[in-house]
């Protein structure tokens, strides 16, 4: 079970309760190498994870996040597949949209150790490709908020400075958490990449929890939890819950329900739920 967190304190929260390893996805990269350093020093597996797009001459973020001696890197666009510099296993993202086994079979040839099925599948889809060799090679998100738009337009710079760009717009991502709000009430984190990008992140976590057992009865060995904004205490509930339903103390009804709290939107099945014609 490993666990992607956006800061230390979830990290650290991560790993006490009991994950085998974090991947370290700090937007804008802020306390990304000393957060780095202190958990691989005290024997953490820990992998980084790049911007989610990468324009030319962003190279030296890659070579960046190398230098701090992860135990892999995340890649997450199919030119990052084709020319990232060697010095760590990779393990493909979800958004190299691996919907099939053909698709499978073609990143794991170009050196990938494994791949994150893509979130267009369903769950009978999902269940359908990881049915195959390819079950060891997969890493299945588990539990995570779905992004739903990725953009170069900065709201939070266009909402809370009168600047143009980072040079003058003074950094209020740094500071600020800003959410958008939809007609039905749910806010909707919203959050900045250190190229000034936002993603914007669905309010209530997609869970796999009722594929885990047959998942792992298949042959998947890697599941994957995403946070975005959660706290210490947040962040522990969250893997114990997933670690006490891989171990078979807790049936996934169980997660479901122990993760609907209060001040919360619970958890949905999103784009798993298997639609009827």
């Amino acid at each position: 079970m490993f666990v992607l967190c956006r800061n230390v304190v979830q990290a650290r929260a991560a790993l006490d309760a009991g994950a085998s390893g974090v991947y370290l996805d700090f937007l804008e990269m802020v306390g990304l190498g000393a957060a780095a350093r202190e958990l691989i020093a005290a024997g953490a597996w820990v992998a980084v994870a790049p911007p989610r797009i990468r324009k030319p001459g962003e190279e030296k973020i890659d070579r960046y996040l190398l230098s701090l001696g992860p135990a892999a890197i995340l890649v997450r666009s199919l030119g990052a597949l084709l020319d990232a510099p060697a010095g760590a296993p990779r393990i493909g993202d979800f958004s190299l949209n691996v919907t099939n086994k053909l698709a499978a079979r073609e990143v794991l040839s170009r050196g990938l150790a494994a791949f994150t099925p893509s979130f267009d599948l369903d769950a009978a889809q999902l269940v359908a490709l990881l049915d195959s060799p390819f079950a060891p090679f997969a890493e299945v998100v588990v539990h995570h908020p779905m992004p739903l738009f990725h953009m170069e337009h900065c709201v939070i710079a266009a909402a809370l400075s009168e600047g143009k760009d980072h040079r003058t717009c003074g950094r209020p991502c740094e500071e600020h958490a800003l959410s958008l709000r939809d007609r039905a009430g749910m806010d909707h984190p919203l959050e900045a990449d250190v190229g000034c990008r936002n993603t914007v992140f669905h309010a209530a976590p997609q869970s796999a929890a009722h594929l885990v057992p047959k998942l792992a009865k298949g042959g998947v060995r890697r599941f994957r939890i995403e946070l975005v904004r959660e706290d210490a205490e947040g962040a522990r509930r969250v893997v114990e819950a997933y670690r006490r339903l891989l171990a078979g103390e807790v049936a996934p009804a169980e997660v479901a329900r122990g993760l609907r709290v209060e001040g919360s939107y619970g958890v949905v099945r999103g784009s798993l739920r298997v639609l009827q014609a």
